[in-house]
């Protein structure tokens, strides 16, 4: 048999069962069992299941690492000659419910796989168990079962099995000495994170209200200046044609409208400004306001290698920093009549765009109303924290919010667990625009 690669895949179990199917028994290891047939209904066979599991897992990475990928396989339903399989159905959830006092919280991790067998409505079932590693526990068993048929399938609390070429047993001394040595080897303590997050979340002030007394300000202004009160003739028409005095009115936004001409004009400046009004205050916010630092320390001494950290922050919308020169108000709130220059022409906003510089240690995307962020980091040495670049703008969704709460979760090379924390960002002040517009420089 081909145990030079593991096993896993439909094609890699198809090798597998087809040299079964030749060699029967015999093809039997420490990393195989092969049962023609199981009944996993029944008390007793499934034990055989859990035996192999603690067999497997409690042999030492050098000797498991050979064949297999590390890998044990029982395969369930084949035998030399054919694959009479089992029943089709069996849920890895019933095997669990049977064989998991046995194991413990903690326990072995395996999983089950499933394969055609010969007759329709039978399947063959894999039951592979994960490569030790060192730094992996002593596995015992942790319920007592006696069989009535006998002392071969008895399992004790307590007792430590171990898989021998084409069995599972009791471990003699020598084998719990390796076992024991196994979890002291590569043994680390658990690493010790220390993330907060700097500054503050905003709060806008977009609502329907702030919106209709912008709207009505901006044009009973517009409509004063150029309708009500703007010049209409040349204070000297000796020396400056109508049409001259006109463009010189409105390149100082002083041109003079008919009614109808504003009303129309200013509807559709309004219907615009609604439909831009969120976000023109988000892209705003993103120059104005204050950005978030995140900080991610190392508490232990030792060096940790492949850091990935990821946070969500509830009721809360990401913005991408920019520079305060990088935005025109003008351009994100318009005037109702917009300025020109004195041959018709629009003045265009001058303005030098910043590059965006990217991050490839943080990313970030809105997930409906959750920010969600990542940090991965090549490594993170102790006593030194990795501070975030300042380019991300956090607002608050919820009104009237005082703080965003915030769960994080961190995982590292080496370490074949999750670390979770949660921590909190308080919320600044709300913004209206005309208070996002002071903090603009002039």
């Amino acid at each position: 048999m081909d145990t030079s690669r593991p096993p896993l895949g439909e094609t890699r179990r198809g090798e597998i069962l087809g040299e079964i199917v030749s060699g029967g028994d015999v093809a039997e290891k420490h990393y195989l069992e092969v049962k023609s047939e199981l009944d996993l209904v029944s008390k007793e066979e499934a034990t055989k299941v859990a035996k192999f599991i603690l067999g497997a897992a409690n042999r030492l990475p050098s000797l498991a690492a050979r064949d297999f990928g590390g890998y044990a396989v029982m395969v369930i339903g084949a035998k030399q000659g054919g694959l009479p399989g089992v029943p089709a159905g069996t849920e890895i959830l019933a095997i669990e419910q049977k064989i998991g006092k046995y194991l413990g919280p903690g326990g072995p991790r395996w999983e089950l796989e499933r394969a055609p067998a010969d007759t329709s409505g039978r399947e063959v079932l894999f039951i592979i168990v994960d490569p030790p590693k060192d730094g992996d526990p002593v596995y015992p068993c942790r319920a007592d079962y006696q069989s009535a048929s006998g002392g071969r399938n008895n399992l004790s609390n307590g007792d430590i099995y171990v898989r021998g070429p084409g069995e599972t047993r009791k471990a003699k001394a020598a084998e719990v000495e390796g076992l024991v040595a196994r979890a002291n080897s590569g043994a680390l303590p658990a690493p010790e994170f220390a993330i907060s997050l700097r500054g503050s979340a905003h709060l806008l002030d977009v609502s329907n209200e702030r919106l209709d007394q912008y709207v009505e300000s901006e044009i009973a202004e517009a409509r004063r200046k150029h309708v009500e009160s703007a010049p209409t003739k040349s204070p000297n028409s000796s020396f400056i044609s109508e049409a001259t005095w006109s463009n010189l009115m409105s390149a100082a936004g002083m041109s003079h409208m008919s009614s109808d001409s504003f009303e129309h004009v200013a509807a559709e400046w309004e219907q615009s400004t609604r439909s831009t009004w969120v976000k023109g205050h988000v892209e705003l916010a993103g120059a104005a306001l204050p950005r978030l630092v995140i900080e991610v320390a190392n508490q232990r001494t030792m060096f940790l290698e492949a850091v990935r950290i990821d946070l969500v922050l509830d009721e809360a919308f990401g913005v991408a920093a920019r520079g305060p020169r990088d935005v025109d108000l003008d351009e994100l709130f318009p005037p109702v009549i917009k300025a020109s220059s004195p041959f018709h022409v629009p003045i265009p906003p001058i303005r030098i765009p910043r590059p965006a510089i990217a991050s490839r240690q943080l990313s970030w995307e809105n997930q409906g109303r959750s920010l969600h962020i990542t940090v991965e980091l090549e490594h993170l040495r102790p006593e030194t924290p990795w501070i975030s670049p300042a380019d991300l703008v956090v607002l608050a969704l919820s009104p009237g919010a005082k703080s965003l709460s915030v769960r994080w979760q961190a995982t590292a090379r080496g370490y074949h667990e999750t670390f979770k924390g949660t921590a909190e960002v308080p919320v600044g002040g709300e913004y209206t625009l005309a208070q996002l517009a002071d903090l603009l420089p002039v």
